[in-house]
């Protein structure tokens, strides 16, 4: 696979950053990461959006316009003649030594379609505290991930696709890489984003989707023990789109998350 790094397009065994790049040696960055189908970013306004307000909360400045990302966005796409994958476009504050001037690093990085579950995954509730996890709120996509990957490694090794983080107040906020959403009574619930959680693309989409199917949303705090008792759950993220969810000693019949996730899919196919 060929990558972007600052301006030259290079495989991805010769792709090589500073130890000066802030981001390496801080974390200081944003991220976002974007599915293409048919060679086409879908949802790519909303990402690019939240990219660029991200960029200005974090402080960050670079000089290239939305239109410029998006082009270099395309050419990654086209010089690996891939039909469909994921595109993850990085931007750090850049070199340490250099920050009076605008130096911030901007890099692509591409790869195919990871296998989409086709069943429901299992999750696995945890205590955010035991975890580095960052809230900020508005949330940005910080590349700063550390508390998310030790979440994510020790579901791994506990045979279980995602954990789902509660706050000190035992409030169910999100996923370790994902959104998560319940369904009880015809009400689509998730976690409001006040709780500092991120505002993710296909969440969006999935409120929209519920709405048009006739369901209520209801974006609030959501109490772990009450999180139990819903009738169906789901995770959601651009990778993914939407996979139904179970954890012990429950299940579900997915009937109105299977309905969601039909017309989600084929708004991704469709767009």
């Amino acid at each position: 696979m060929k990558y972007y790094i600052n301006g030259k397009y290079v495989q991805e065994n010769d792709a090589k950053i500073s130890i000066h790049d802030m981001g390496f040696s801080y974390g200081y960055g944003i991220f976002e990461t974007m599915r293409f189908d048919k060679k086409k970013i879908f949802s790519y306004t909303d990402h690019i959006d939240r990219l660029y307000n991200g960029l200005k909360i974090s402080k960050i400045k670079i000089n290239k316009s939305k239109n410029q990302i998006l082009s270099i966005l395309n050419k990654v796409i086209n010089i690996n003649n891939l039909e469909s994958g994921l595109l993850k476009l990085i931007i750090t504050k850049g070199n340490e030594n250099n920050l009076k001037k605008i130096n911030s690093s901007i890099f692509v990085i591409i790869k195919p379609f990871y296998e989409i579950p086709k069943i429901p995954v299992k999750v696995f509730y945890l205590d955010e505290k035991e975890f580095p996890i960052i809230r900020y709120n508005p949330a940005i996509k910080s590349i700063n991930y550390m508390g998310n990957i030790m979440a994510r490694e020790y579901c791994e090794s506990m045979n279980v696709f995602e954990s789902v983080f509660f706050n000190q107040d035992k409030i169910v906020t999100e996923c370790a890489m994902r959104n998560i959403f319940f369904i009880k009574n015809k009400v689509l619930y998730t976690p409001s984003l006040d709780l500092g959680i991120l505002a993710g693309i296909m969440r969006g989409l999935i409120i929209n989707i519920a709405r048009d199917l006739k369901l209520e949303v209801n974006e609030r705090k959501i109490p772990l023990n009450e999180a139990k008792l819903m009738d169906e759950a789901f995770i959601s993220s651009t990778g993914i789109g939407l996979v139904e969810c179970y954890w012990d000693n429950w299940k579900s019949d997915y009937y109105y998350s299977k309905r969601i996730k039909k017309e989600l899919f084929n708004r991704i196919k469709n767009n």
